[in-house]
């Protein structure tokens, strides 16, 4: 499927990897039976992202990456993934010997907090920049720039009947699901390139332009696909009726001038955000049939 604002692609892998269960008492009232409420799992986040060289694209395999401030769980073929915070800063960090002049590269943000049971994955691409000979005739203190962001938000719908893997039902315990939401494609494009757009600057604005926009959009116009594991819990006596995948992206708008001359703006659109919630139906197939009333949130997701 075919994301409509970032053009980016979005497949879902169907094969189970895992399958678990969390049991509870489950009893007929008519005979004296509780049945304890189900309570959905705390929500999941995630950080994943590239890093990358600027000019060349390729990825950078041995940088040193802080999240949250400690190592990445992983880190490999340049692409890392770490846990995150719903609700408050996440800070990522990046440093490589011989990049953006030997500097510590930040980048901060809040995550949206989630209700219990939903997971979601922020993207965060940064892409460095080799340290090269100052241009004398380039004088930083003349550069200006403005930034204007524009949120972009989308979902799309999977349903048991198109995905055959989301056929799931629970009956008097909750079951849990793993699931490989696959081929989510991040990259940013970039309208139009950073060289149009500054057609006649000085080359070291060109090159200050690639280096800033690169450590805060990451990939330009490639796609690397991310892959990311999801839990899908199912409620006792409940069936997934269907499971949405909403994204958030923003449209970056990037001016700069030099020494008094403004240049045409860079317009970066970029993924941001992607999360998973799952809606269910009741599994009339299974259970007492005495109508319990199993409490919880149904409003949770994988």
């Amino acid at each position: 499927m075919k994301s409509k604002f970032f053009g980016f692609t979005a497949k879902l892998a169907m094969a189970i990897l895992a399958v678990g269960t969390m049991f509870t008492s489950c009893y007929d009232s008519e005979n004296g039976d509780v049945t304890k409420p189900y309570v959905a799992p705390d929500p999941v986040y995630l950080i994943s992202g590239t890093i990358t060289d600027v000019e060349t694209g390729a990825a950078i395999t041995d940088a040193t990456i802080t999240v949250n401030g400690t190592a990445p769980t992983q880190y490999s073929d340049g692409i890392f993934s770490a846990p995150g915070k719903g609700g408050v800063l996440n800070t990522v960090t990046v440093k490589k010997a011989g990049y953006n002049e030997d500097a510590t590269v930040t980048r901060e943000f809040t995550i949206a907090a989630l209700d219990k049971g939903q997971s979601s994955t922020t993207v965060v691409n940064i892409a460095l920049k080799t340290n090269g000979t100052p241009d004398p005739d380039f004088d930083l203190n003349k550069v200006t720039m403005t930034v204007t962001t524009k949120m972009l938000n989308e979902e799309e719908v999977f349903t048991p009947e198109e995905w055959p893997g989301l056929d799931l039902a629970a009956s008097e315990e909750p079951l849990f699901f793993d699931r490989t939401f696959a081929d989510i494609e991040i990259g940013a494009e970039v309208k139009p390139t950073i060289e149009t757009a500054l057609d006649g600057a000085p080359a070291g604005l060109i090159n200050y332009a690639n280096s800033t926009i690169g450590i805060y959009e990451g990939l330009f116009g490639k796609k690397q696909t991310i892959r990311t594991t999801y839990t899908v819990p199912v409620p006792p006596y409940q069936t997934v009726k269907s499971v949405t995948l909403k994204y958030e992206g923003a449209k970056t708008t990037y001016t700069f001038g030099y020494d008094g001359t403004t240049y045409p703006a860079v317009d970066v659109t970029a993924l941001k955000t992607y999360s998973f919630s799952t809606q269910y139906i009741p599994n009339h197939g299974h259970g007492h049939g005495h109508g319990h009333g199993h409490g919880g949130d149904l409003n949770a997701g994988g």
